[in-house]
Parts: C-alpha cells; structure tokens; sequence
C-alpha cells in the first residue's frame, strides 16, 4: 500500500491519497481521472 499527497480535493480542498492497488496495476479500465496511474496492462480476470 502506497500514501501519496496532498492531492486537490474540491470539497475538502485537499486529502491524502491511499493506494491499495498492487503495485503492478492491472485493470480493466484506464479512467482519466484515476490518481494512480495509467493502466499499461489490461485484464479482466480477478
């Protein structure tokens, strides 16, 4: 599990970000507005 931040935050103005995605991110969506990064492998297996 990664900490990161401060990150803007339109209601609380800022907020701490936590990321307990593994480290080797494998999603099946890449969102425009993910703070974790961009997805490079696509699965849609669990």
């Amino acid at each position: 599990m990664i900490s990161f931040g401060p990150v803007p935050s339109r209601r609380l103005g800022k907020s701490l970000g936590i990321n307990n995605i593994p480290s080797k991110k494998v999603c099946s969506y890449s969102c425009i507005y993910c703070q974790v990064r961009i997805t490079k492998e696509f699965s849609i297996d669990r």
